[in-house]
């Protein structure tokens, strides 16, 4: 089980888990978890080993035979569906039950394949799965928030694979992009998020990639060497509610993106997260808009950053997109 705690000051919501709590000895000796070791014995995730994970929640088929995607609930999950929130004190901090959903979408049946390999097809199916999957939570009402994010390697199986979440609170990170585009928005009547696209693709210094249907570019504050977002030119809030022919666009961007990752970088490990609007507020839905975030994990300074708040890139975001763009 988990506990979700809210910081009092910066009103922050921190997962606590509570069933298996680690000891010192779980992180000894130290190893960079973005180069996970392979897990002895075989892999879960691959086919013919299904009996090893839970019962899946929805697959996609391959085109000749078994599965393309499958989607399972996680063993370990930060959010677990059963039970109330049990929303409580203790003294002066706020605890409630961490009332969710944590799945596991396991994103092709070869261990060894990245989004920077895979053919645009197949993740268009990651994504599908993605979609349906959302779709299918949002009718519970007791969720405030999705996330979708990856880990590249996993950390715990380099089998290609992503999370799904979904929440009973905003995350602090989308709480304050809400707070800021609904700033912009009651000051200029514009979605923040659309004024960003245009004003890059009129300078075209950061942009990586434009395709039909979505902008690839470095933020112009970006916080991390290689910072990139991907963005729908057109105004939308909601990742889940996607067509086919954007979802085909996006999965040919989202292969082009890492493709150059890998070639420029060598492979580098990176976190990805969609960000998407809180799923009860309509209210969000003028001037919040969906976008895909991307970190790669190399030349950070986390020490400095999560001391002051404040970010360090030695990488100008022109710099990393001129050099993407000499990739692509």
């Amino acid at each position: 089980m988990a506990e979700l705690r809210r910081e009092p000051v910066t009103r922050m919501w921190v997962v606590v888990t509570t069933d298996h709590p680690k000891g010192p000895s779980d992180y000894l000796p130290f190893k960079p978890p973005y180069r996970p070791q392979e897990p002895e014995g075989p892999c879960p995730f691959c086919p013919g080993n299904e009996g090893m994970t839970p019962r899946e929640i929805f697959s996609l088929k391959g085109e000749k035979e078994g599965w393309s995607v499958r989607v399972i609930p996680n063993k370990f999950p930060f959010f677990h569906i059963e039970g109330d929130f049990d929303r409580r004190p203790e003294g002066m901090y706020d605890v409630m039950e961490a009332i969710g959903a944590h799945e596991i979408v396991v994103e092709n049946p070869a261990h060894q394949t990245t989004l920077a390999t895979m053919e645009p097809k197949q993740i268009k199916k990651i994504l599908l799965a993605y979609k349906e999957r959302l779709i299918d939570l949002e009718r519970d009402r007791r969720f405030r928030q999705f996330l979708i994010m990856k880990n590249y390697p996993g950390i715990f199986n380099r089998h290609p694979h992503s999370h799904i979440l979904a929440m009973p609170v905003v995350p602090k990170r989308i709480d304050e992009e809400i707070w800021g585009a609904s700033d912009y928005f009651q000051r200029k009547e514009r979605c923040i998020f659309c004024d960003i696209i245009k004003e890059e693709i009129s300078m075209k210094k950061r942009v990586i990639l434009e395709t039909v249907h979505f902008l690839i570019f470095s933020p112009f504050a970006s916080r991390y060497p290689f910072e990139t977002w991907i963005i729908p030119k057109v105004h939308a809030s909601d990742f889940h509610h996607i067509g086919e022919e954007e979802m085909e666009d996006l999965s040919v961007g989202i292969q082009s993106l890492f493709h150059s990752f890998e070639t420029l970088l060598s492979d580098p490990p990176y976190s990805l997260t969609f960000h998407t609007s809180p799923i009860q507020d309509r209210l969000h839905r003028l001037h919040y808009h969906w976008h895909i975030e991307t970190r790669l994990r190399i030349g950070l300074r986390e020490g400095f950053e999560w001391g002051t708040g404040f970010f360090v890139n030695p990488t100008p975001p022109e710099e990393a997109a001129h050099y993407l763009r000499g990739v692509g």
